[in-house]
């Protein structure tokens, strides 16, 4: 009984800038923990959903997720990281600023939701169910000023209370998707059922925050302008981030047809679900960066190094397994019809590997005010993308998007990072990142040797050899083990 109470603490305002190890460790640990639970659920869902509705009726689902996703986006423009960083910095305004973010997220919401109904016969081609689909989808846009709510936990590092939400939300898409499944349910159905789930956890949300928040409506009235002043940049950035994100499916939809935008949904399916992983070492640094950065510089540049080293450890290695285990991957979750997919998986995971960069590159922009410069860069990677798409699906299809992917991510990336680390006048130290490629190189030679076995006894081999290769490379050291189990101190 003492766990669920020490992961569900709420904590108080102030506790990022007090943060020391144990925090952000534990912080790290259970948003680990949480989206591992959740990418093996989002796994299975993928794996059921793609067997339900075939390559056609998948295409459809992945497709106008995509479409609907870039109107979704404009539900938050950066507000929510504005506020978490404006939280840390100011937890005397904690209320202020929760009362200003939720606000003008319940407003925006209503406005986009609006504007993505209308466009859906405009814009969306009328494929199978897709003009249904989308229209039920986009009322789950409307859920987006619940979520707000829960903003307040991550910026006092208590991911375990907004995560609880989430790891729930996927349990029960999970109960709802078996049910589908067992049916032979339409796609009309999947979509049905996932906005009834997502408005149920939004009612659960407002119960949870009502009972140990505090939002000062009233005067978060006067914040909605420096809110929205000091989020502009971020959503424009936001904005070009969903388009090379999202782009691909619908232009893929348009261009090549369901069946490649279904395998292409199929093994972008893993990348959507990693990238959480990124987000989460930044969730639990990010308020303690904003909190110390200004007063304590040194120890700010140390823990930007930490992150950069983190993110290499937790990128290169589900590289390799894609590399060496794609095709049975591939096989095992969606089946033979999926089977060209197998070999879009290792591209996409080259993308993930920078994308962990690039979020640790997005976050310094916003600390260090360069949010302009990350708009900018990241509408160069948006236009770069579209174009490529446009090249390149015609010939390559699903390939051609996987491509675009990786170079548009790369691109963006190495602005960013370049930009951010010039001006806090940090060069990143290279040793332990270096130790990590070669160590994930040797786990990819493993596992393709351990294929034969099967996958799963190749994928454990690889996952014991990476593990044991971090400790024996010094990757991971006794130090900062301590500090993972909190008696230690990270930075």
């Amino acid at each position: 009984m003492a766990l669920p109470r020490r992961l569900l603490q709420t904590g108080a305002a102030g506790d990022a800038g007090s943060a020391g190890a144990t925090l952000i460790a534990s912080n790290v640990v259970i948003q680990i923990a949480a989206r591992v639970v959740t990418m093996a659920i989002g796994v299975l869902t993928a794996a059921l959903t793609a067997r339900t509705l075939k390559t056609g009726g998948y295409g459809v689902w992945s497709g106008v997720s995509s479409y609907t996703g870039l109107f979704a986006v404009l539900t938050d423009l950066g507000f929510v990281t504005v506020a978490t960083q404006r939280m840390a910095t100011e937890p005397e305004r904690e209320a202020e600023w929760l009362g200003a973010l939720v606000g003008v997220r319940i407003a925006i919401s209503l406005l986009i939701a609006s504007l993505c109904a209308a466009s859906v016969p405009l814009l969306l081609r009328s494929t199978g169910h897709s003009h249904a689909v989308a229209y039920i989808m986009t009322t789950t846009m409307l859920a987006g000023g619940a979520a707000s709510l829960l903003t307040v936990f991550q910026s006092r590092l208590r991911s375990g209370v907004v995560l609880s939400f989430t790891v729930l939300q996927w349990l029960l898409w999970l109960a709802a998707v078996v049910v589908l499944h067992v049916e032979h349910a339409s796609v009309v159905a999947f979509a049905l059922a996932n906005t009834a789930i997502l408005f149920a956890i939004a009612a659960l949300q407002i119960q949870a925050s009502r009972r140990f928040v505090e939002i000062a409506w009233r005067a978060g009235l006067r914040l909605w302008r420096p809110l929205v002043r000091q989020a502009v940049p971020l959503g424009v950035a936001t904005i070009m981030i969903t388009i090379y994100y999202q782009v691909d499916s619908v232009l893929l939809l348009a261009l090549a047809g369901t069946r490649e935008t279904g395998l292409y949904g199929a093994a972008y399916g893993f990348l959507g679900p990693l990238t959480f992983l990124p987000a989460a070492i930044m969730g639990s640094f990010f308020p303690v960066l904003s909190a110390i950065h200004k007063r304590d510089p040194d120890r700010s540049r140390r823990l930007v190094q930490v992150c950069a080293d983190v993110m290499a450890v937790i990128g290169l290695p589900i590289l390799a397994g894609a590399i060496a285990l794609s095709a049975p991957i591939i096989h095992l979750i969606y089946g033979s019809e999926f089977s060209r997919a197998g070999g879009l998986l290792p591209i996409l995971m080259v993308a993930f590997v920078v994308i962990c960069f690039g979020t640790l590159a997005g976050n310094l922009s916003i600390l260090l005010g360069l949010q302009w410069r990350f708009a900018v860069y990241t509408t160069i990677g948006a236009l770069a993308n579209v174009a490529l798409n446009l090249i390149l699906i015609p010939p390559y299809g699903a390939y051609g998007s996987a491509w675009a992917t990786v170079a548009t991510e790369t691109l963006t990336m190495a602005l960013m990072l370049f930009t951010s680390l010039r001006s806090i006048h940090l060069r990143l130290r290279a040793p332990k990142m270096l130790r990590a490629t070669a160590l994930a190189a040797g786990m990819t030679g493993v596992m393709v040797l351990a294929r034969p076995l099967g996958l799963i006894p190749a994928g454990t081999i690889g996952v014991l050899v990476y593990a044991c290769g971090l400790l024996a490379l010094r990757i991971v050291n006794r130090e900062e083990l301590r500090a993972l189990a909190g008696r230690g101190r990270v930075d």
